[in-house]
């Protein structure tokens, strides 16, 4: 045992001393490399020369054994560390593994620097071609340094020892150029990289075909488009037009090109129309790319604070256009196949633009070629189901207005679920309202699990406290006033199932969070209210009479008929938001049991609403009073901006309800929509107005 683990010892030691550590390049030459010193450099190895020759010289105290073809020279005494020094100036690297050469390749392109690049050359032809630890050799450096002199002498360099290498170095300078870097790219990539032209005219002119390296992999072509190199790309098709247009991943260039101009697809489909047919690894097309362009959303008010979804673009204030469509026009027209070509995951060119909103695309496609409508993908899904899952609205909204796509709105995916059960499922209002507006559309649908579109509106929401106009309540609310069934069970078995006192507990937990947070940012608001209320009430417009008049010191204005509208308006705002503080107090108080603390709370919520439109009002009518004797024109604009800010103020409230209006009275009817209790949230939301402008009549007349 003893003995094999020394062999072992022996053996990791024998392989750790045959592990090679590359010496350091000494930094005077490394300096005189870097800064172009010719004489510096120059000197350096003439001493090295010097220090080598006197080192071969026979020493007195060393003994000379000669044969008649070897001399060996043995050294009794003298170290030989001036020897090895000498020997490694031109063997060290940087740290990278950069050569003398490459230090010099890459310095810059000064006389000093060519004449130090040929003077290492002819002590060290080797170097031309060395690669360093990234596999890049000094021409690799020069190009990507943008030293066009330097690159063009190392060519001549190489062009040099084909000339006079004979067969031996037949094929040198293409060799040479052609060596791959570790990332698989050759001396063109680096130029391409630098975009200096100028070097790429000297590498196509030295080797033509320099192009078409390499024919699997990324291209020059490939990444001169990638790069938005375009006057390149150009350049290296007019030297070859047989170059390689191959990309990563299987892509070629038009898949880059689509992506990336509209000027350059048209050049790559006029130089090869076959590349629009050729898919990459995943099986796309250069149309699934193109269509991939997400569209860009357009917004009445710009967003101040934006949420960004990773993976997806943003759109603030700069939305201009969507992508181009020519583009698609293009590629249908080179290969009109490739609408029906999927990729690996079944996704077909129109699923693609459904996901990225491309509702032109979409339209597009049902129109030249009708039979996309009712392609699936992977998951038997339509590009309605895709649409829907990206929540792209354009494009349900145009599919459930075209009476050719009736065929579709009910179509199931492979788990059964209909373009509606989608819509429930991300909780989208609007594109719900499209669907269910439609009455084309079936609501009582069962998925695979036997769930409905209402049942799955159920099931979706958790536990907890919701705003009334959340888009999932209002589809839930929605469907139940169109009488959409439920799957056929007992109705308490889930109830039954789903008791567990654990989970009650940490749900009543959640929703008095809720509570207490809430109310501390009502109770500010509603305080700010009544104290703008309780001021106005002794700020009246129109002030005060004398104290020698009649009625001294009551308001100048108490005769008037909009005098009286406003002393209610204002009356209502002070008291409805009092008792909407007083109601807050309980919501917010933990020892209040949680039904009460959600009855209260709803009750300021409703007290809220009511004290700021009665303030709102308030202050119309003031304006109204003060302004119509000497500016009836200036009177009437403030009441418009004021109701005009109030309505933009609000448009989830205003639009969600009012589009649950017309979806229900659509649907269902105006009769029994106005039969339920919508009328009731109508007038309890409008009562104000009555009180104010019907007392201000009664108040005039009698």
């Amino acid at each position: 045992m003893a003995s094999s683990n020394t062999a072992e010892q022996s053996g990791s030691l024998a392989a750790v001393e045959n592990v090679h550590v590359p010496t350091p390049m000494h930094p005077e030459l490394l300096m005189a490399a870097s800064h172009g010193c010719h004489e510096q450099l120059t000197s350096l190895l003439n001493r090295e020369d010097q220090d080598a020759a006197m080192e071969h010289r026979p020493r007195p105290n060393s003994m000379v054994v000669a044969s008649p073809a070897v001399v060996v020279e043995i050294d009794n005494g003298a170290t030989a560390s001036s020897s090895v020094r000498a020997s490694s100036f031109l063997h060290g690297v940087t740290p990278d593994g950069d050569s003398a050469l490459h230090v010099v390749a890459a310095a810059g392109n000064g006389d000093g620097h060519l004449k130090n690049a040929k003077v290492i050359y002819d002590k060290a032809r080797h170097l031309l071609g060395a690669p360093n630890r990234g596999g890049n050799t000094p021409l690799h450096r020069a190009s990507r340094a943008g030293n066009v002199a330097m690159l063009s002498l190392l060519v001549d360099l190489a062009r040099a020892e084909e000339e006079v290498g004979g067969s031996d170095n037949e094929g040198r300078v293409e060799a040479i150029l052609r060596v791959r870097n570790g990332i698989g790219e050759t001396v063109l990539h680096e130029a391409i990289r630098a975009a200096d032209t100028r070097a790429v005219d000297v590498l196509m002119t030295a080797d033509p075909c320099l192009a078409r390296v390499p024919d699997n992999g990324t291209s020059p072509l490939f990444l001169a488009i990638s790069l938005c190199r375009y006057g390149i790309a150009r350049e290296l098709y007019a030297r070859d037009n047989r170059l390689s247009y191959s990309g990563p991943d299987g892509q070629t260039a038009l898949h880059a090109a689509v992506l990336r101009s509209k000027e350059m697809t048209e050049l790559l489909l006029g130089w090869n129309k076959q590349l629009a047919k050729q898919q990459d690894e995943h099986g796309n097309t250069p149309l699934h790319f193109a269509l991939s362009l997400e569209s860009e959303t357009f917004r009445m008010l710009p967003l101040y604070a934006v949420p960004v979804k990773h993976g997806k673009s943003i759109g603030t204030l700069l939305n201009i256009t969507e992508p181009p469509l020519e583009l698609t026009k293009q590629l249908l027209e080179a290969d009109a196949y490739s609408a029906y070509q999927p990729d690996k995951n079944g996704s077909f060119p129109i699923h693609i633009a459904a996901s990225a909103g491309r509702i032109s695309a979409v339209i597009i496609f049902l129109s030249k070629y009708s039979g996309c409508a009712g392609l699936r993908d992977s998951h038997g899904r339509t590009f309605l189901h895709v649409a829907i899952k990206n929540k792209r609205y354009d494009i349900v909204r145009f599919a459930c207005q075209t009476p050719a796509l009736s065929s579709i709105l009910n179509k199931q995916d492979n788990d059964g679920n209909s373009a509606l059960h989608l819509a429930v499922e991300v909780g989208h209002w609007w594109i719900f309202a499209c669907l269910f507006v439609n009455k084309q559309v079936d609501l009582n649908l069962p998925n695979n699990s036997q769930h409905t579109p209402r049942e799955l509106s159920i099931s979706s929401i958790p536990t907890g406290l919701y705003c009334l106009l959340n888009s999932r309540i209002l589809i839930q609310e929605t469907l139940r006033s169109a009488n959409a069934t439920r799957h056929i069970c007992r109705r308490d078995d889930g109830m039954e199932k789903e008791h567990n006192p654990l989970s009650e507990a940490k749900s009543e937990e959640k929703g008095s969070q809720i509570v207490s947070d809430s109310t501390q940012f009502l109770s500010v608001g509603l305080v700010l209210i009544t104290t703008m209320a309780f001021g106005a009430t002794f700020a009246l417009p129109g002030g005060y009479r004398a104290d020698d008049h009649s009625y001294g010191g009551t308001p100048t204005l108490a005769q008037s008929k909009q005098f009286q509208g406003f002393l209610m308006a204002n009356t209502l705002a002070f008291f409805c938001s009092s008792l909407a503080v007083l109601s807050l107090v309980f919501a917010g108080t933990p020892t209040v049991e949680l039904p009460m603390r959600y009855m209260h709370y709803n009750i300021s919520i409703w007290l809220s609403l009511n004290a700021v439109g009665s303030l709102a009002i308030a202050f119309a009518i003031a304006v109204y009073i003060m302004i119509t004797p000497v500016a009836a024109k200036t009177a009437l604009a403030v009441i418009v901006v004021i109701v005009s800010i109030g309505a933009l103020h609000a448009p989830s409230i205003i639009e969600k309800f009012c589009l649950l209006l017309i979806v229900l009275c659509v649907r269902v009817g105006i009769l029994p929509v106005l039969r339920s209790s919508i009328s009731k949230v109508v007038l309890l939301m409008c009562w104000p107005l009555i009180v104010i402008f019907g007392w201000q009549e009664f108040a005039s007349r009698y």
